[in-house]
């Protein structure tokens, strides 16, 4: 009896650990399975979701930073063009690369050493024949890529912004690939942004007083489309690139001084394998602040609406100073609007009222507008934000819990 019930608990041993192998290499092989899916749909193999698009890009993720970053703050005349070039460059791609059908990726092609070449002015086989061995190599003048106009020999800096001003100031790539070319295989397309200065500034002497010469405004253009020419032949040099749209703009960038930025002023799309371009597009954009004369003359009622509303901030709250609003105009008709609205040592409660009160003025002064944000703030710290989007049935509010 004792050795039947052995051989049974024996048995039930056996079937017990035959059955707990099975089980194990099920899980094992459901882990593999597992592993496997997670390998095929990590992050190096994916773009941003499409339910958080909105009307912007999804980029391709890991995201590649540009191969000429750090060019777009050290290069422009101001803080405020910097933002507003790669912002608007952003947005007349769309119109060509909708982004529905499109995936982001910062510039890859232009590395930071060929866009500081394509920058320099050309140099003539004298001047190359004069430099040294490290100055050849400093400006690249064995490849003598340079865009901007040649001084043909002047070194005086007077001369020099009378006659061959540096035009071109920076260079934006910003490159375009399909929506389900999540690893970023085959680019689809591509946009050049030629930011050219509208002032240009010169010393006559190292560490002396700087001058400044305003440039033409027909001539920037010329210039412009010049050197997006010469950009073209050189861009269908590369391999990946002979075969798709590519899209140039032209961006006039405001002086050092400007507390407004520039603004576009040309563009054109060439088709994939074409290397000329035949026909460009006057862009009429115009930046301005509210209140003044300058948009006055562009919209009146806006200007007004704009004193009013600040009129009627000033009346409400006894030590508020003034707002300043930024506005776009675009083939003359407001685009958009940012204003600043400073609050000085208010306590939450405060600042929810503040923000409670601008929204309602802002609903009934600038419902026309189809987008606009009021920034309040404290100094350099954010208390609230109110936006509206051309998609927005009423403005959308945020109140900041913690503000730096």
């Amino acid at each position: 009896m004792k050795r039947t019930l052995l051989l049974i608990i024996s048995a039930i041993i056996v079937l017990s650990a035959c059955g707990n192998s099975e089980e194990n290499k099920k899980d094992s092989d459901n882990s593999n399975e597992q592993a496997t899916e997670n390998k095929k749909g990590s992050v190096k193999e994916i773009a941003t979701d499409k339910n958080v698009q909105g009307n912007n890009y999804r980029t391709i993720l890991p995201f590649k930073e540009s191969q000429g970053r750090g060019l777009l703050q050290d290069n422009m005349a101001n803080s405020y063009n910097g933002e507003d070039f790669e912002t608007g460059l952003l947005e007349l791609s769309k119109q060509v690369f909708p982004t529905d059908d499109y995936l982001y990726q910062d510039g890859q092609y232009l590395d930071k050493d060929t866009t500081n070449a394509y920058l320099q002015p050309k140099y003539t086989k004298d001047e190359i024949d004069k430099m040294d061995k490290d100055e050849r190599e400093e400006k690249n003048a064995n490849e003598n890529l340079g865009l901007n106009p040649s001084h043909k020999g002047e070194t005086d800096p007077e001369k020099i912004a009378e006659q061959s001003p540096a035009y071109l100031s920076n260079i934006l790539e910003q490159d375009y690939y399909g929506s389900g070319d999540t690893k970023g295989k085959n680019i689809k397309g591509m946009t050049i942004g030629l930011a050219m200065n509208g002032t240009y500034y010169y010393q006559k002497e190292k560490d002396g007083e700087t001058f400044s010469k305003n440039l033409d405004d027909k001539e920037i253009k010329k210039q412009g489309k010049q050197m997006a020419s010469e950009i073209l032949t050189r861009l269908r040099e590369n391999k990946d690139l002979k075969d798709i749209p590519i899209h140039f703009a032209i961006y006039k960038q405001s002086g050092k001084d400007a507390i407004i930025p520039g603004e576009f002023i040309a563009g054109t799309t060439v088709e994939k394998s074409k290397t000329k371009i035949n026909e460009w597009n006057d862009i009429n954009q115009e930046t301005v602040l509210l209140p003044s004369d300058e948009a006055g003359e562009l919209d009146d009622n806006l200007n007004e609406n704009f004193k009013q509303f600040n009129d009627n901030l000033q009346s409400y709250f006894s030590n508020f100073t003034q707002a300043v609003g930024t506005a776009k105009f675009e083939n003359k008709k407001i685009k958009e609007l940012v204003v600043d609205l400073p609050i000085d040592y208010y306590g939450r409660a405060e600042t929810i009222g503040i923000t409670q009160y601008v929204t309602e003025q802002a609903d009934k002064y600038f419902k026309d507008i189809d987008e606009y944000e009021i920034h309040i703030k404290d100094g350099n710290s954010s208390k609230a934000l109110i936006s509206k989007s051309k998609d927005d049935d009423e403005p959308q509010v945020h109140i900041y819990k913690n503000s730096n």
